[in-house]
């Protein structure tokens, strides 16, 4: 009666980790979802920044200056030079 009811007790130990590390499991991914969509977003409303930008700089006849993540100035002069922006960064 001992040794069976011990073996249902590690059974039941088993079970449970098991089914906690597949929720663990599932809440990672659904986090990991969100932090892709909202980085989505926030790279969405930058791009969309840098148009408006580009455009009033276009209307008011001045460059645009970017600074990149190493620390160097860009002058934006033409519509390929922002487009590398978006594509290199």
């Amino acid at each position: 009666m001992g040794n069976k009811l011990k073996s249902r007790w590690i059974l039941c130990f088993i079970i449970f980790f098991l089914a906690l590390l597949i929720y663990g499991n599932h809440l990672f991914k659904q986090r990991a979802k969100k932090l892709e969509d909202m980085r989505k977003k926030e790279e969405l409303e930058f791009m969309k920044d840098g148009w408006k930008k580009y455009r009033m700089m276009l209307y008011a006849g001045a460059n645009m200056e970017y600074i990149d993540s190493e620390g160097n100035i860009r002058v934006i002069e033409t519509e390929p030079v922002l487009l590398d922006i978006y594509v290199v960064e």
